[in-house]
């Protein structure tokens, strides 16, 4: 009870997954308006809320970018002077490729601008929460995507600041899981490079880096010739990520080293169910482009949320209960690991680290207790049950939030 305790709290941490906020960072960015941004978005309009950083900044109309990102654009790798930041060191002479950004809807975010003269951002009347006036996404709802907000200001002001990160559905969480800021950060990078009237696309350390994989710095896109904000350092601690490392041959090479063919039996249904309910929800979604993909979504999710542990406690009936436990769990490890690398992933939080592995311990519970071991020994040990609370405490946990 002590070990169901331990991982039920671990579900529990995972549940509210934290893409940065925290201690508020009491910051601003100048603008060239004689108005200052707070570098972060929030989920509501406070400090406190804060979630992801600003990660791009354009100067120019901001109808004009927007209009330039929905039109799809092309562009080259231009070399920026030698007093600003090479933003592709890595890849020299890189080649921008055509985005096709279609319109998206997401959780509302906010920014703030404050027009006073001080450094501290305050609720006071000189400043003033502003929502996203609009959001793009390259990439499927239910499956991987590149998700920009985008906050422009209401007046004449001739700025557009953006947030950039990529994220994934997950299927516990019923929501998206954001699981990279730098890596959507390039992407947008690509669609302002080389573009005629474009003059630089540089970057610039501002120390914004607490949530996801975020470093600090920030794109400046200028169309007009001039910078459009004066910088000022920060200066923040990173925010913690987990990269993945685990090698799918070796899980394989672990799986297989059982031999009988109804050892592979239950690692391969779990495997097969949970792809068929992630790769076949993005097929609908794909075929049924005018259905909202949450329906399609809460359609899929029976399958998952019965059908593994159904899956676990079928297929381990035949297996001693050691056997049964860690096919049960490895094969679920599979599942995830090919899962996340199908869709490009390459990072992921701690919290979901931990309720995934408390996932995986549920279903070796559930398939310990359906062994032939179990069912013929005297000592009842309860697996099924621990299992099954188990499971329904790392389904229910994540969802509470919608309450």
């Amino acid at each position: 009870m002590v070990l169901f305790g331990a991982l039920a709290l671990g579900s529990a941490i995972a549940a509210p997954f934290d893409d940065g906020s925290g201690d508020p960072q009491q910051s601003l960015v100048a603008t060239d308006d004689d108005s200052s941004l707070w570098p972060y978005t929030s989920r509501a309009t406070a400090f406190e809320e804060r979630t992801l950083p600003i990660n791009v900044f354009v100067g120019g109309d901001p109808s004009e970018t927007r209009r330039y990102l929905e039109q799809r654009s092309r562009g080259e790798w231009d070399a920026p002077t030698s007093e600003e930041a090479d933003v592709s060191d890595e890849t020299p002479g890189f080649v921008g490729t055509e985005t096709a950004w279609s319109r998206a809807d997401g959780s509302t975010r906010y920014v703030y601008i404050d027009h006073s003269s001080d450094d501290e951002p305050t609720d006071s009347d000189g400043g003033r929460w502003l929502a996203e006036s609009y959001q793009l996404h390259d990439g499927e709802y239910l499956g991987s995507r590149h998700h920009i907000r985008a906050y422009a200001p209401e007046d004449d002001d001739e700025w557009t600041a953006i947030q950039a990160h990529s994220e994934h559905w997950d299927w516990f969480r019923l929501s998206h899981t954001v699981d990279s800021v730098e890596t959507s950060q390039r992407y947008v990078e690509r669609e302002f490079m080389g573009h005629g009237g474009v003059g630089n696309v540089t970057r610039v350390h501002l120390g914004n880096d607490r949530g996801s994989d975020a470093n600090g710095w920030v794109t400046i896109v200028d169309f007009d010739g001039e910078p459009p904000f004066h910088l000022v350092l920060l200066g923040l601690l990173p925010g913690a990520v987990l990269t993945r490392r685990r090698s799918i041959r070796d899980l394989v090479r672990t799986l297989c080293a059982a031999q009988a063919p109804q050892k592979v039996v239950l690692p391969a249904s779990l495997i097969g169910l949970y792809l068929f309910v992630r790769f076949g929800a993005i097929a609908v979604e794909t075929r049924l482009g005018g259905v909202d993909p949450r329906l399609i979504a809460v359609a899929f999710y029976p399958l998952l949320a019965v059908g593994l542990p159904v899956c676990a406690y079928s297929f381990a009936r035949v297996l001693d209960r050691q056997t049964a436990f860690a096919v049960s769990a490895v094969g679920f490890a599979i599942a995830i690991l090919l899962d996340y690398t199908l869709l490009g992933v390459t990072r992921l939080p701690v919290n979901a680290f931990v309720h995934r592995f408390s996932t995986a311990i549920a279903l070796g519970f559930i398939a310990a207790g359906a062994s032939h071991t179990a069912r013929v020994d005297p000592v009842d040990h309860d697996f099924v049950r621990l299992g099954v609370l188990l499971w329904l405490v790392t389904l229910l946990v994540p969802l509470l939030r919608f309450l």
